[in-house]
């Protein structure tokens, strides 16, 4: 049964992003999908970003072995506090501003080879650490599950993500993404609850008592309230500038797509991560005593609810996997046809010409991903430990300054970009190997984060912006995704009719969505008396 729905829900995706290749007429279509994302859409690709192998094995192990609020209570919310920052300020600001992928900002802002090198470096080496660390570790445990060899496992992810990546680029990527968020809900909305309904309320708040501290946000282990606040900034900086969540809002139809995008994806995002961790703390009485903390998820989808539902869990959690393994492979591909070949090589492409280089991008990612992936070296490890924070060290500092600063130039970027990404790998490799020992409840990455901003201030302060690094900030700040989208409404027959309506939906959906929030997120207080 099991195998029959992985197999079922896999085939879907294929031939969904099979059948969008179709509507693939330009290269627009092929980056940010001819800007034609509904808030359905949106919403969509934006969620299904939460729920990463990474919370459904990883952080439910941590949630199940010390207790769900010590990444629920900071860490989550933290996430989706930099999903803000990254879709309402970033994104929105970029997306203005024309651009089609987020290293199409340096190299408009600053026209600077070096910068866009850099840049583009950080980028690929982020998305692939990041990303192929996931597919291996979940590949893996789906393999042990599901009785397919891990090899077989990441040759079937790498043909089926080829065929929406390859084929339908941006566009297949946010349509697959749409139908995995409801394959992932599922474990949120259907198969947590009944998980914590078989462990019950009363017995699961009872284990404060054989479990000292684990209804606290410091856990079984006692954290220390220091140590959740740096998790709290930590995770804040780590969503802020990640691709991942910023190019979601390229595709977006308008202004008003993306407000009410960031509405919805605020709610859902500890609502998909935060269900599980509780539903990890069900499992402590439904099986207590599991070793390996990070299967407790799976042997719940397994032993703890019916076949089907199982099975869909699965199906969910191979989704997750897909959907941060697309990212990757579109992106990354991306990065190299766009961004490489044609910005910063500066190859002038016909539409024509432009789609078959960024589908040959596409194919050479999902080779190497499936060849380190199945081969797992070493390398790709250590890489994996700073892959998916270095655009916070990296890119962050960089990025607002680019937007707020008139100082900033190229010189102070560079600077930036090096120190804090150098710094951030040199910081925690003498930490971990005991030459230094960091302040109590300090993240190398924040002292990264730290130095890159202090190195672009001095280093913006002691030099000069070009012509054209001045020319691109007025640019900007004469620039509004808000004032176009009015505009472009207005420019419509009946536009103020429909303007206005875009407006009372906008502050219908955010009215009703506190209301939502507070209902469910009471109830969890009350039942566990938090």
């Amino acid at each position: 049964m099991t195998q029959v729905i992985f197999y079922v829900v896999l085939a879907l995706y294929v031939i969904a992003g099979g059948l969008i290749s179709r509507y693939i007429k330009t290269k627009d279509d092929f980056y940010i999908m001819g800007e034609r994302g509904s808030t359905l859409l949106i919403v969509g690709t934006l969620a299904a970003t939460y729920l990463s192998a990474v919370t459904i094995l990883g952080i439910a192990g941590q949630s199940y072995a010390e207790g769900p609020l010590v990444i629920a209570a900071l860490g989550s919310f933290g996430a989706w506090l930099g999903t803000l920052i990254a879709v309402i300020y970033i994104g929105r600001k970029m997306k203005a501003l024309g651009c089609k992928t987020m290293p199409d900002f340096f190299e408009k802002r600053f026209k600077n080879k070096t910068v866009s090198i850099i840049a583009l470096i950080i980028m690929i080496v982020g998305l692939l650490g990041y990303g192929v660390i996931q597919l291996i570790g979940a590949g893996l445990v789906l393999s042990e599950v599901t009785g397919i060899s891990f090899a077989w496992m990441i040759v079937l992810f790498t043909i089926a993500l080829l065929v929406f990546c390859a084929l339908g680029g941006m566009y297949g990527v946010v349509i697959t993404d749409t139908l995995m968020l409801f394959t992932m809900l599922a474990i949120s909305v259907l198969i947590a609850p009944l998980i914590m309904g078989q462990a019950g309320f009363a017995e699961m708040k009872a284990l404060a008592e054989t479990t000292p501290f684990y209804w606290t946000i410091g856990g079984a282990e006692q954290r220390p309230l220091g140590w959740s606040i740096s998790q709290f900034l930590v995770w804040i900086l780590f969503f802020a500038c990640t691709p991942a969540l910023v190019s979601r809002v390229f595709p977006a139809r308008n202004d008003f797509v993306i407000l009410k995008a960031a509405v919805i994806g605020v709610f859902l995002a500890p609502l998909m991560q935060v269900t599980v961790f509780l539903a990890a703390g069900g499992m402590q009485v439904l099986q207590p005593g599991i070793q390996d903390t990070d299967n407790v998820m799976v042997i719940g989808f397994l032993q703890e609810v019916p076949a089907a539902l199982g099975g869909l869990g699965l199906a969910g959690l191979m989704a997750s996997i897909m959907s941060t393994a697309s990212t990757l492979f579109v992106l990354t591909g991306f990065a190299l046809a766009r961004d490489l070949y044609e910005n910063i090589y500066g190859k002038k492409l016909s539409e024509k010409r432009s789609l078959t280089v960024g589908r040959y991008a596409q194919i050479f990612i999902a080779v190497l991903v499936c060849i380190i992936a199945i081969m797992r070296p070493s390398a790709i490890y250590w890489i994996s430990i700073y892959a998916g924070a270095i655009f916070a060290v990296g890119w962050l500092p960089t990025v607002v300054g680019g937007l707020e600063w008139k100082r900033m130039n190229s010189k102070a970027a560079v600077g930036s970009m090096l120190v804090g990404s150098l710094t951030f790998i040199l910081i925690d490799e003498l930490a971990r190997r005991e030459f230094i020992t960091l302040p109590v409840h300090i993240d190398s990455l924040m002292i990264s984060f730290t130095l890159g901003v202090i190195t672009l201030i001095v280093i913006g302060l002691l030099t000069k912006p070009t012509a054209h690094e001045l020319d691109y900030y007025y640019k900007m700040k004469k620039t509004s995704l808000s004032h176009s989208t009015i505009n472009s409404i207005l420019s419509e027959e009946n536009g103020l009719s429909k303007l206005k309506k875009q407006y009372r939906q906008t502050m219908w959906i955010s009215l009703s969505f506190i209301g939502i929030s507070a209902v469910i997120w009471g109830f969890f207080f009350v039942m566990l008396g938090l």
